[in-house]
């Protein structure tokens, strides 16, 4: 008697949840053109909104331009310094007074190159206001370009005065 009644409230369910989906005719959405479906098309669409950040300041890339200038033009008067030094100390043993001397020269060729990444930092901050708010500012562009070839020079001499030394 138990598995008959199981079977006849099984059955009841499924014609219960069979019937809840069919529905009466007339509660379709209608197929006919709604009235904004044939309206006219615009003419023109509107001119894009002005950027929300106005351009960089010319005075602010000159600042920062110059400051990644003066940093490189003191990395550039202390590199040859710092070149005698790793020469002095190529193939002499790690605990070796010239080593000692040659990576105090590197430790100050790297703070001057942090100077320009400081500089270049600014611009690549600026550059980031600048693309969140998809507003062209080329001449920041130009100016974040020089000051990173100025950075890579700078790195790349480091580079080959490790290489040279031997580290």
């Amino acid at each position: 008697m138990r598995e008959q009644l199981t079977k006849s409230t099984a059955i009841a369910l499924l014609a219960a949840g069979l019937s809840a989906c069919a529905a009466g005719s007339g509660e379709f959405p209608s197929l006919a053109m709604r009235p904004f479906e044939s309206g006219v098309a615009p003419a023109a669409p509107t001119p894009p909104p002005a950027p929300i950040r106005p351009r960089t300041s010319a005075s602010r890339l000159i600042e920062l331009r110059q400051a990644a200038e003066a940093a490189d033009a003191a990395f550039t008067a202390r590199k040859d310094v710092a070149a005698r030094f790793v020469r002095a100390a190529a193939g002499q043993p790690i605990e070796s007074p010239a080593r000692a001397e040659a990576l105090v020269e590197l430790a100050v060729l790297d703070t001057l190159r942090s100077k320009t990444a400081s500089a270049l930092a600014a611009l690549d901050s600026l550059a980031a206001e600048a693309a969140g708010a998809l507003s062209d500012d080329p001449a920041l562009t130009v100016t974040q370009a020089q000051v990173a070839a100025k950075l890579a020079g700078e790195d790349a001499y480091i580079a080959r005065l490790w290489e040279m030394m031997g580290s």
